[in-house]
């Protein structure tokens, strides 16, 4: 089997229609887009006088007709951002009233979701692969009902699921992060998930342990160190969680597949447990993933994938 893992594209438009292609590329057997489809900002286009303009990174740009702000919002879709159009009183009311703009926001995360998911059934009509999906701590709970209208690809979410003879746990919570995403928990909470989820495995030495988060202390969970929220550079720690390492270490699973540290691509062996995390390339528009060969219950091989 032939497994492809993807996670954390956090709404980039061009790395969601890059997965289809590697499934094609890679020749998957299985594909597992999992952990953090969400995006995270939202750019105002403000409409005024038949002309569009916005700030994006630090570029003013400026549309004169319908035309030119399709050219716009596609950039900033696959950037893994959202648009929203509205009059100058319209944009000053979502960005003076916070409910208001995570209104806004919360629909927008919803209608690309749902976007993609037709997309998915339209492009996997005729694919023999068998494709799942899941969320990551960033995604809000609103989407989980989105995932499971697709038809081609199954929703893993928080189950245990049987991808043809290797059982896949899958649990898209975290430990605590500064960012207070949806969903976190405490560490006790996240080991007593992954216990409840394990119990129902058949037989764990083909496991797949499917946790969006690192195991902690590990190539896997190394992040930079912040100052005021901001990234710091020289300076690095890991920021995985201690409930999935313990977990890993007592269940010793076949594989653990994880994201959530962009910054950590690496493959850590942990006992009979290969653990590995793609990394992210999303703003770039690089689709990063990885495909292990799995064979007679066990790791073949595995290759990391940019694209």
């Amino acid at each position: 089997m032939k497994l492809l893992f993807v996670t954390d594209i956090h709404g980039s438009d061009i790395c969601f229609r890059k997965f289809f292609s590697a499934i094609r590329e890679y020749r998957a057997d299985v594909a597992l887009l999992v952990g953090d489809l969400s995006g995270k900002v939202t750019i105002p286009i403000q409409r005024k006088d038949g002309t569009y303009s916005c700030s994006l990174l630090g570029e003013e740009l400026v549309a004169r007709n319908t035309t030119e702000l399709a050219d716009i919002e596609k950039r900033i879709a696959n950037l893994g951002y959202y648009s929203y159009v509205g009059s100058p009183s319209e944009i000053e009311q979502l960005q003076n009233n916070p409910e208001k703009g995570d209104e806004v926001f919360q629909t927008l995360i919803t209608e690309r979701l749902d976007r993609w998911m037709r997309l998915a059934d339209e492009k996997l009509r005729d694919s023999v692969a068998k494709v799942y999906v899941g969320v990551g701590n960033d995604d809000p709970f609103a989407v989980d009902m989105i995932l499971e209208r697709s038809q081609r690809m199954t929703n893993l979410n928080e189950r245990v699921v049987d991808i043809g003879g290797y059982e896949v746990v899958t649990t898209a919570f975290s430990n605590p992060t500064p960012w207070n995403t949806p969903r976190e928990c405490s560490e006790q909470e996240l080991r007593s998930k992954i216990d409840q989820l394990a119990s129902k495995v058949e037989r764990m030495d083909t496991a797949v342990f499917n946790f969006h988060v690192p195991p902690y202390g590990t190539l896997l969970d190394v992040a930079p160190q912040l100052k005021d929220m901001e990234p710091q550079a020289g300076s690095a720690s890991s920021v995985g969680s201690t409930a999935v390492a313990e977990a890993i270490n007592n269940y010793q699973p076949l594989l653990g597949l994880h994201g959530h540290i962009h910054e950590s691509k690496a493959a850590q062996k942990f006992g009979r447990t290969l653990c590995v995390n793609p990394g992210s390339e999303y703003s770039e528009g690089v689709l990063r993933g990885v495909v292990l060969t799995l064979k007679n219950g066990r790791v073949k091989n595995y290759i990391f994938t940019s694209g």
